[in-house]
């Protein structure tokens, strides 16, 4: 239960750090010459999307008895955030 209420606290930081992240994110891929800075853009607004989705259904899949989701849910912002920067950072290097 204390992991619920850590990952909820997380859950909130990340999605308002995540909102300054997308934020940030669009005057880099704004600036982009490339074909799929379309596709990054979407992904940068998800990051907090991903962040919410975490928090809440972690506790979604413990009120409906669902314990092994709990952990995937945890994990799904920090895997798509972890995506997204290493999306950027190619983006940046075929771009130099």
């Amino acid at each position: 239960m204390w992991l619920l209420w850590l990952n909820t606290l997380i859950s909130i930081v990340g999605v308002i750090l995540g909102i300054f992240l997308a934020s940030g994110s669009v005057i880099s891929i704004a600036n982009m010459q490339v074909s799929w800075a379309w596709l990054l853009l979407v992904a940068a607004f998800a990051v907090p999307v991903m962040f919410g989705i975490s928090g809440i259904g972690a506790w979604l899949a413990y009120g409906f008895g669902a314990l092994p989701w709990i952990n995937y849910l945890i994990a799904l912002p920090w895997v798509y955030l972890a995506l997204f920067i290493a999306a950027m950072l190619l983006t940046f290097k075929l771009l130099a």
